[in-house]
């Protein structure tokens, strides 16, 4: 059985369901979530892994086989899609990504008529969908027209991002992972003709092997060799953000987060529970609404609540007034926009709290808020570290208990980090 977690679904190419079968089934329900939403056209694009071809040409087969009308995009970032899909290009969208893992792997976001990630009970319609057989006697098109979805995307791209002005006679770097945000190249150089642009991972190599947000280390060296003001680095289908300073120094996500909030003067955002805790008090009079982990507790919370901005420490950014989903891209420029002093000085202002992770191996999952051993040593930890915090969760996808301690004074983080999980390994099976 197919199941669809928080980001969709991926794992290792040539293994179910990222297979030529798997492919197919997902692009069946696909046709049905563009019936279910009033058409019969599928948008499909993807990263640049080497099985992405394969696995577009099942979702399309799939989706054409239930009498769906399917264009296939080629190679394009994820928000691309989603900018798309809210101009109308299609009721239905699916990208063929693995976002920010290795090439070996790939997977499937699944996208609504309004280039959202699908809601929980659209999720579970069409995690039925693709586990059901589906037959029809109407055969649909498929046609190729990237050029469209180009479009769209950079017309949407160009109503939200920071003016040509802002990042005058500055030198940026952007590396763009070997993979879908490649195309913006051209973009950036003729949108921003004032601003020095150095390219890496422009495609000639492999996807995420090295390069991209979570390789930031050599964007940091050729930003100190170059001489220039930030670098910038997203991921493999362009959705993530990772900043570095002048000085070449890594931008911690949530730096990222205070950054944006305080350059857009916002009053209300939302981050999720693994942002740290010295957000809060390092924005005062910013009302901080904290989500569960994933994107679209974030997009859900964003919309019940009026909210401007939403931020993962991950570095995936959405703004109520930019695109559907996150541009790794949009994020960095406006991070860069308006005030001109160096990135460094910009950010001198705030501290994330040191924190330490951990983990635990468990054989069942009783619920945390029962063991009364557990609940005592968090609230006793909780009142040693001045403003900071103990949070537990069990994972999602493994047998393990997440443990994170953070707080202002390191040496009490680290004491309280052992004792919670020294707790935790006693009172869990």
């Amino acid at each position: 059985m197919i199941r669809f977690g928080t980001d969709g679904v991926r794992g290792p190419a040539g293994v179910r369901p990222i297979t030529a079968e798997g492919a197919l089934a997902i692009g069946k329900a696909a046709a049905r979530l563009a019936e279910h939403q009033g058409g019969q056209r599928v948008l499909i694009a993807r990263d640049t892994r080497p099985s992405g071809p394969m696995l577009v040409s099942a979702c399309a087969a799939g989706a054409a086989s239930l009498g769906a009308h399917v264009t296939i995009a080629d190679v394009l970032p994820t928000s691309a899609v989603m900018a798309a899909l809210a101009d109308g290009i299609a009721e239905a969208g699916i990208m063929v990504t693995a976002s920010h893992n290795p090439a070996a792997d790939n997977g499937f976001k699944v996208l609504d008529s309004r280039g959202k990630k699908l809601s929980q009970e659209l999720t579970q319609h069409f995690e039925e969908w693709v586990n059901q057989e589906h037959a029809s006697g109407v055969i649909g098109q498929i046609t190729h027209n990237p050029l469209s979805v180009r479009t769209s995307y950079h017309r949407a791209l160009e109503s939200c991002a920071p003016a040509s002005t802002d990042l005058a006679d500055r030198t940026i770097v952007v590396d763009l992972a070997h993979g879908a945000a490649t195309l913006n190249r051209r973009w950036l150089k003729e949108y921003y003709p004032a601003t020095n642009w150095v390219f890496l991972g422009t495609g000639e190599g492999t996807i995420n092997d090295g390069v991209g947000s979570e390789y930031p280390e050599h964007l940091a060296s050729v930003v100190l060799d170059s001489g220039a003001d930030a670098g910038i680095a997203v991921d493999g289908d362009g959705d993530r953000c990772v900043l570095v300073d002048e000085r070449g120094r890594v931008v911690h996500g949530d730096k990222l987060a205070w950054l944006l909030a305080v350059n857009s003067g916002v009053r209300s955002m939302a981050v999720t529970v693994m942002s740290t805790s010295a957000l809060e008090p390092a924005l005062p009079g910013v009302h901080v609404h904290r989500t569960p982990v994933g994107d679209k507790h974030l997009m859900r919370a964003m919309a019940q609540h009026g909210l401007p901005l939403g931020c993962e420490e991950s570095g995936h950014v959405l703004f109520s007034d930019g695109l559907p989903g996150g541009d790794g891209l949009l994020t960095g420029l406006r991070a860069l926009a308006n005030d001109r002093r160096p990135l460094s000085d910009k950010l001198a202002a705030f501290k994330p709290f040191p924190r330490v992770k951990g983990k635990v191996k468990v054989n069942a999952r009783p619920p945390l808020d029962e063991l009364s051993e557990l609940q005592a040593c968090v609230e006793a930890a909780n009142a040693r570290l001045n403003g900071g915090r103990v949070f537990l969760r069990y994972s999602g996808t493994e047998p393990i208990l997440r443990v994170l301690v953070e707080g202002p004074d390191q040496a009490v983080v680290e004491e309280v980090a052992a004792e919670v999980t020294q707790v935790a390994q006693q009172v869990l099976p």
